[in-house]
């Protein structure tokens, strides 16, 4: 995956450090030091294992406002102060030396990290928070725990809460960018409730919200600061946030824990267009001129090989693929498409009982859901694929403009129904709301929704729940 960047950032970044050697007046530590190593100081400078903590006066300044890199922008952003805790110390030396890891988390970082750093950047959050996929799942899109899922990790409650798509056909944990939105969106409002500190914020996405805010409110009570190192919160519920402060120290200073950063160049790689939907993701990736595989490393988030037939979804594609894919993207829709559907597994039912009930095979059922074995639960969401030919494109057509017009008086209705529900002070929750739809329908904060309902990012809301829409 990575691209001829590697070698012509090498040539600049080593002659640029040519050049601050002699006006520095430093040499080299090691003869074998790598061009695409960063540091800011060497180890003799430093008599023990306290890299973090710098004095603002030792702070080193960039040497300019643009980087070529994206871990070099990373480092020289110094807006997390870090303390150096015993739990610290302990996962830095644990990652030390641990080269191949840090090979890996490069090449899975490379389509996405330069979008996180952009975004953080827009949103004036700080850039070290880029590396929290790194702790939650070695910058993996397609990790999967017992509940939370992608590259940072988020539970269906939260993902859904903060806009995110998730069904049978598509996750929106595991889209990169997608869940990059979200959870830079949930990020913030938990810095925003839990003490206007960063490291709350971290601490808080990590262990709950209602256990950081317990404590805030515990010291409060008691007259003491409300930073995270004053919360005295136990280890083993925030145990990302010492493996996080740790690995802001190592992109800061690589050499010092024996690693080197493979350089990302500071640059988009990814851009996203509409999804057409139907189409099969093999179709969409020979159009881009890329491997199924390609294809499915910048969207992992879709479940099946094909795009929902209904919704609005999005493809990442490298910029330098757009071109030709634009250019083929009218032949896919001559080509074979498909309609989709949702299905809910009940008592009884069985893979052969489905697949009869709707004219498929066995086969392609499982397939459309990448099932490797028989087994099924009830309660299980399987998604349906049925070949759509011509007639059965103006069979739809013919059959949703009737409906259009029959059903104006009805849209009026609801149109009418939604502007009320702005001006109410109460939402009854339906089939398919989340917190954040809930909220950009009434025109209000998702913080402030969440704060008049006494709900965090975790909680389940529930078709037929009243919401307060006003304090």
């Amino acid at each position: 995956m990575r691209k001829h960047f590697r070698q012509t950032h090498a040539f600049a970044v080593l002659m640029l450090a040519m050049l601050m050697a002699q006006l520095s007046g430093c040499v080299a530590t090691s003869s074998d030091t790598s061009p695409t190593e960063f540091t800011t100081t060497t180890p003799e400078e430093t008599n023990n294992d306290s890299h973090s903590v710098q004095d603002a006066s030792s702070t080193p300044e960039p040497i300019e406002a643009q980087y070529s890199d994206v871990w070099e922008k990373i480092q020289h952003a110094h807006t997390i102060d870090v303390h150096d805790e015993a739990e610290v110390r302990r996962q830095r030396k644990f990652f030390a030396d641990k080269q191949k890891f840090m090979n890996q988390i490069s090449d899975r970082a490379e389509p996405f990290l330069y979008y996180i750093v952009s975004q953080l950047e827009a949103r004036n959050m700080p850039l070290e928070l880029a590396l929290l996929p790194i702790v939650e799942s070695g910058y993996n899109p397609l990790a999967q725990a017992n509940g939370p899922a992608g590259l940072w990790q988020m539970i269906p409650a939260t993902g859904r809460n903060f806009g995110l798509t998730i069904n049978s056909a598509y996750d929106g944990r595991k889209d990169a960018l997608a869940s990059t939105d979200a959870v830079l969106d949930y990020l913030q409002h938990l810095y925003d409730t839990l003490g206007s500190d960063w490291i709350n914020a971290v601490a808080g996405y990590n262990s709950g919200e209602l256990v950081i805010k317990a404590a805030i409110e515990r010291n409060k009570a008691k007259g003491k600061p409300t930073d995270f190192w004053s919360l005295n919160i136990p280890a083993k519920k925030v145990q990302t946030v010492p493996k996080w402060l740790a690995f802001i120290q190592i992109i800061r200073e690589p050499s010092h824990y024996n690693l080197k950063v493979l350089p990302i160049a500071n640059r988009p790689f990814l851009e996203r267009l509409p999804a057409p939907n139907g189409v099969e993701i093999g179709q969409i990736a020979n159009a881009a001129g890329l491997t199924k595989k390609e294809f499915k490393t910048y969207n992992p988030g879709y479940r099946q090989n094909v795009i929902p037939s209904k919704g609005k979804y999005q493809i990442a594609l490298p910029i330098e693929n757009v071109g030709a894919y634009q250019e083929n993207q009218d032949k896919l829709y001559a080509q074979k498409r498909y309609d989709s559907q949702s299905y809910i597994v009940k008592s009884g039912d069985s893979l052969g009982v489905i697949a009869a009930k709707f004219d498929i095979s066995v086969n392609e059922l499982k397939q459309a859901n990448n099932l490797t074995s028989d087994r099924i639960k009830v309660g299980q969401e399987l998604t349906l694929l049925t070949p759509l030919t011509a007639n059965d494109k103006e069979a739809k057509a013919a059959q949703t403009t009737p409906k259009a017009s029959s059903q104006s008086a009805a849209e009026v209705k609801d149109t009418k129904a939604k502007v009320d529900e702005v001006k109410a002070t109460t939402y009854k929750v339906k089939s398919g709301d989340s917190l954040d739809k809930i909220a950009r329908k009434n025109k209000v904060k998702l913080a402030d929704l969440m704060k008049w309902n006494q709900l965090n990012a975790k909680s389940i809301i529930k078709p037929g729940q009243e919401l307060k829409i006003a304090d």
